[in-house]
């Protein structure tokens, strides 16, 4: 009996042609589980990658901060609260007490005051409305007036970055404190009774020993301030 079924027959290596675009030698055989270990190294390996870049940049981090905070220490310790009597010594700054004579003429009110030089400023007295006034003169020669004294000054003293003036009153005499360069207010030193520092007289002496600030007045006495 004839069949009517039309047998067709494909050539093994048309087959495999066409069943695959990829020649058969390009392929390379796995092995069981190869493929799961082959994924889970480059996954490593990318985890590995992220975390030495991670510890790169928290290295470079910590050497800025490193960098930054010696700056800063260096800048503070350059600094004058930080510097040595030598470093300032030899930048020019005058760290040694310095006392100055004045004299204000009882005629006229003149006043005729020598000069403290300190930290590149020059402080004098001038003659103000029937008294004296502490002034400072920059290098560029600008004048400004620091305060006005109540009194008659008899001298001035620079005594650790404080300018100190004893003055004589109508009823004694007191001294004024200045601290320079902090735009403070100037005013009467006071004991350790909170009280302003008088005395009775006119001032004859004053002088500094020490941390100590000794006035003399016409009265015999003699009162020693610490400073």
């Amino acid at each position: 009996m004839a069949s009517h079924f039309k047998q067709s027959y494909v050539d093994d290596h048309d087959y495999e042609a066409a069943a695959s675009p990829m020649a058969a030698e390009s392929i390379t055989k796995l092995h069981t589980g190869e493929g799961a270990r082959k994924f889970a190294s480059t996954k490593k390996r990318e985890k590995a990658k992220l975390s030495r870049g991670a510890l790169i940049g928290i290295a470079i981090a910590a050497l800025l901060v490193i960098v930054g905070g010696f700056f800063i220490v260096r800048g503070v310790l350059n600094s004058p609260m930080f510097a040595s009597e030598g470093d300032l010594a030899s930048d020019g700054l005058d760290l040694e007490p310095q006392q100055v004579e004045v004299s204000v003429d009882a005629d006229s009110g003149a006043v005729d005051a020598g000069a403290i030089e300190y930290m590149g400023e020059t402080y004098s007295m001038v003659a103000l409305e029937g008294t004296a006034a502490v002034v400072e003169i920059d290098e560029n020669g600008t004048q400004r007036s620091l305060f006005v004294l109540p009194g008659k000054p008899a001298t001035m003293f620079l005594y650790d970055g404080t300018l100190l003036v004893p003055e004589n009153l109508a009823d004694g005499w007191d001294v004024i404190a200045y601290m320079v360069g902090a735009e403070s207010q100037a005013s009467p030193i006071v004991g350790e009774d909170g009280q302003p520092v008088k005395g009775s007289g006119e001032i004859t002496d004053a002088h500094l020993e020490g941390s100590e600030l000794v006035v003399t007045d016409s009265t015999g006495a003699t009162t020693r301030i610490a400073l």
